[in-house]
């Protein structure tokens, strides 16, 4: 398509209309003024954070790009724009905007997050409803959906790493005030230097091991020298956060390493890094990242108990992420590529029970947790979990813990 035809409304209308029905993200045309010429879908639910598109495209500046090429932009509010800047300084003509989407589901913590950083007046339900509008596409996707866009523009070949990538969040260029070099330096003077690296690698091969005990007499062993860095210069108690952060993000590499599985390694850290947020004190900070490290070591050391070959290990990662879908013995034979009967004698030999117990246990395991810590209702979680009724959770509960969901959750205080 030649850039003179882009100027003609039906041609601009019917490549609209092709992308979005090809990738399901909403197609602006707009003018040199900003004013939308062409937009597909006609109905569509803008973002309630801008009172008109134009302040949205000017925030995006879509004008200040090289032509001909796609950009690729994410904004403060996690939405993903492709543009194509049509025509040059000269005789600028408009530019093509594609989107916004996102790259996952936003989750609610997150837009609760958004609000209270940018003090907006938007109530919660109005930008859940607005997010869920959006559609899903990953980077890669959209990095390909530019280029596309751009070959049945100008046939124009290009790679996605020809794309142009910039995140509009970053205004301002970021200036590092001082050189790291001198405050070494000022260090070597004052012969101050940071905790030694090798005896961080004692700690965390404890939390790799599974090693409790080692782990608490290395926390309180005289042979910790040094001093611990500052990671804020405006809040004492900031720093002493974000070195607390450092520990549990660190812990968490050891804890996968040492078997732990990578789901249940990382959902523990997001867990324990957000409870960094609620804390007050500093000092309160010491007892909890010693509790985070010795619950990253305790789960370690469950999985170190039991060795399993690799298919039973592979079998119980598939069970972990699947455990609120019905599975079947034919789908984790086809997991591990094994026989069913095979693979059923190898599971039981090994965990101590068969496939179908491991999976009922496990539901279990997972419905105490959310008996203890939510207020979710027996109806929804048994529903979750995919037992039939009621009475079949109920039945099932008892087997492995001698009690009923309702007296366990009694028992809780809950």
């Amino acid at each position: 398509m030649e850039i003179a035809m882009l100027r003609n409304k039906e041609d601009i209308e019917y490549f609209s209309r092709l992308i979005y029905e090809t990738v399901h993200i909403p197609v602006f045309y707009i003018n040199k003024n900003l004013e939308v010429i062409t937009e597909v879908p006609a109905i569509f639910t803008s973002n309630p954070l801008y009172p008109s598109y134009v302040e949205l495209f000017q925030k995006l500046d879509f004008f200040n790009a090289p032509s001909n090429v796609p950009v690729l932009s994410t904004t403060s509010f996690l939405e993903n724009f492709i543009s194509i800047k049509v025509g040059d300084k000269d005789e600028l003509h408009g530019a093509w905007i594609l989107g916004p989407s996102v790259y996952s589901p936003v989750e609610d913590e997150t837009i609760y997050g958004l609000l209270n950083d940018f003090q907006v007046r938007v109530t919660v339900d109005t930008l859940k409803e607005y997010y869920k509008s959006l559609s899903i596409i990953n980077k890669l996707t959209l990095l390909h959906t530019g280029t596309l866009a751009t070959y049945l523009l100008y046939s124009k070949r290009l790679a996605v790493t020809e794309v142009i990538q910039r995140d509009t969040t970053l205004t301002n260029n970021v200036i590092i005030e001082e050189n790291p070099d001198l405050h070494v330096s000022k260090n070597r003077r004052e012969i101050s230097f940071h905790a030694s690296y090798q005896w961080e690698q004692k700690v965390m091969q404890c939390v790799k091991e599974g090693r409790k005990e080692n782990l608490i007499n290395k926390l309180i062993s005289p042979d910790f020298e040094g001093r611990l860095g500052v990671l804020s210069k405006k809040s004492h108690l900031r720093s002493q956060k974000n070195l607390v952060i450092s520990v549990i993000t660190i812990a968490t590499r050891y804890a996968i390493e040492g078997g732990l599985h990578p789901e249940l390694a990382y959902t523990m850290s997001d867990y324990y890094i957000q409870g960094v947020e609620d804390i007050k004190e500093a000092l309160e900070l010491q007892t909890y990242v010693r509790e985070a490290l010795y619950a990253f070591t305790d789960r370690v050391n469950e999985i170190k108990q039991h060795k399993y070959t690799p298919p039973i290990n592979e079998c119980q990662s598939y069970i972990f992420k699947h455990l609120y879908e019905e599975i079947t013995l034919g789908e984790m034979a086809k997991v591990v590529n094994m026989h069913q009967n095979y693979l059923s004698s190898l599971f039981k030999k090994e965990v101590g029970m068969s496939i179908t117990e491991y999976i009922l246990k496990q539901k279990v395991e997972e419905a105490k947790r959310l008996l203890t810590h939510s207020d979710y209702t027996l109806s929804e979680i048994y529903t979750w979990l995919n037992f039939h009724d009621q009475s079949h959770f109920t039945k099932v509960f008892k087997k492995y813990t001698r009690t009923t969901p309702k007296k366990f959750k009694s028992k809780q205080g809950i």
